[in-house]
C-alpha cells in the first residue's frame, strides 16, 4: 500500500502498536521521535541510527540509550552509513523516504511539513521477510557499532553545525520575523543584540584613529578601502562572541525610550584597546561589520524601520527577557525574540 504524507505517521503509529517486536534502522531522528516508537518492556525493539552525519537530534538518542540500559528488550546502535528508512515487524515493513520527525537537512517538528514523505506499507510475506533479512545483516555488520558518550557529544557538534546550515524555507522576502515561524529560527547562529548607549568619546577616537590607519594600508589598493566600514561596540564584556560566528541584529533603545533597529552585523574579532581620561581605566572597542543581509535576506534602512515597527510594541519584555550582558547590553536569540512577538495574539 502506497503511503502519503498525510498518513506516514498514523501508519507508523498502527503499526507501533499492532506488532510483537519492531526493528527500526531510520537514518535520522528528531525531536519528539522517541515517542513515535516508545520503548516498552514487553515489546522487543532494536533501533539502528546515523548519528555522526549531524543529521540526528542526540538528544533523542540520549533518551533511548538510557531506556535501553534500563530495559533489556531496547538495544540501540549507531551506523555511519545508514541512510534507510526501514521499520519492520513480524508481520508489516514501512519502507520510505522520511526519517522519524527529521531528516538529513536538519530539519525536525513542524519544519517537517515543508517536505513531501512517501512509503510502501507492506503485509506481503516475501517482502516483510526480505526487510527482516536486511535488517539482520545490518545490524551484524561491522559497520554498526555501541553509542559511546563521546558519540553523543561529538554528535550534539556536528548536529548544531547542521541545524545552523538548514535552507531557509520561511516565507520570501525581506528579512522580517513576520516571515519566520520559531522553528526557522531555531537553532541558527542569529542573535539580537540590545543596548541603550552609544560609544563615549574615547572609545569613537580610538576607532577613528584605526579607521585612518585602515584607509592609509588600502589607500594604494584596487579597492581604496572598499568594505572597511566598521561599527564599535564599547567595553562590551567578554561574554559576547566577537568571532564572527553570528550574525547579529543591532538593536538601539534610549534613555526616552526610542527605539531604532541600526541594522545587522558580524564581529570581526578585532579588539582596539583605549583608556578612560577620567579615571584612568581600561576601555576597548569591539569592532563588527555591518551586512546588508540578515541570514541571507534583504536588510536594508527601509527594512530597519518596519522591524522598528514589528518589535516596538513587545520591547520591554524582550529587554527582560535577554541574557544581560552587562547594565546597557543585552542579547537573546532570534527564535527567543520571535515568540515573545508572537506571544502577543496568544
Amino acid at each position: 500500500m502506497f503511503v502519503g504524507p498525510d498518513q506516514y505517521q498514523d501508519c507508523i503509529r498502527s503499526m507501533v502498536a499492532s506488532e510483537d517486536r519492531l526493528d527500526v534502522a531510520v537514518a535520522f531522528w528528531g525531536r519528539g521521535a522517541e515517542e513515535l516508537i516508545p520503548p516498552k518492556r514487553d515489546k522487543p525493539l532494536r533501533i539502528v541510527c546515523n548519528l555522526r552525519s549531524g543529521g540526528t537530534n542526540p538528544a533523542v538518542i540520549k533518551k533511548l540509550v538510557a531506556r535501553a540500559k534500563k530495559i533489556e528488550n531496547v538495544q540501540i546502535l549507531q551506523c555511519d552509513r545508514l541512510h534507510a528508512k526501514v521499520i519492520v515487524g513480524p508481520s508489516q515493513a514501512i519502507i520510505g523516504s522520511a526519517n522519524l520527525s527529521a531528516n538529513g537537512l536538519g530539519f525536525e517538528g513542524s519544519e517537517l511539513s515543508k517536505w513531501l514523505e512517501a512509503a510502501i506499507h507492506t503485509t506481503e510475506e516475501s517482502e516483510v521477510g526480505s526487510a527482516q533479512k536486511w535488517f539482520e545483516q545490518l545490524w551484524s555488520s561491522r559497520d554498526t557499532r555501541e553509542i559511546t558518550d563521546q558519540d553523543l557529544v561529538d554528535a550534539a557538534e556536528a548536529y548544531k553545525k547542521n541545524r545552523n546550515g538548514r535552507p531557509d524555507y520561511g516565507k520570501k522576502g525581506p528579512f522580517s520575523f513576520t516571515n519566520y515561524s520559531i522553528s526557522d529560527l531555531e537553532g541558527r547562529d542569529a542573535f539580537a543584540l540590545l543596548y541603550t548607549s552609544r560609544p563615549g568619546p574615547e572609545a569613537d577616537a580610538r576607532k577613528d584613529q584605526h579607521d585612518k590607519q585602515e584607509h592609509l594600508e588600502h589607500a594604494n589598493t584596487a579597492s581604496d578601502g572598499e568594505g572597511t566600514e566598521r561599527w564599535a561596540f564599547e567595553t562590551w564584556p567578554d561574554s559576547l562572541d566577537t568571532t564572527g560566528k553570528n550574525e547579529y541584529l543591532c538593536v538601539f533603545w534610549d534613555d526616552r525610550k526610542r527605539l531604532r533597529v541600526d541594522g545587522a552585523c558580524r564581529m570581526t574579532d578585532t579588539k582596539l584597546k583605549f583608556i578612560y581620561e577620567e579615571d584612568g581605566s581600561d576601555g576597548w572597542v569591539d569592532l563588527a561589520k555591518p551586512a546588508a543581509t540578515l541570514l541571507g535576506r534583504r536588510l536594508t534602512t527601509g527594512d530597519c524601520r518596519r522591524l522598528t515597527t514589528e518589535i516596538r510594541p513587545r520591547f520591554e519584555a524582550i529587554w527582560n527577557a535577554s541574557e544581560m550582558l552587562d547594565e546597557d547590553a543585552r542579547r537573546i536569540h532570534l527564535s527567543i525574540l520571535l515568540s515573545i512577538l508572537q506571544s502577543e495574539n496568544t
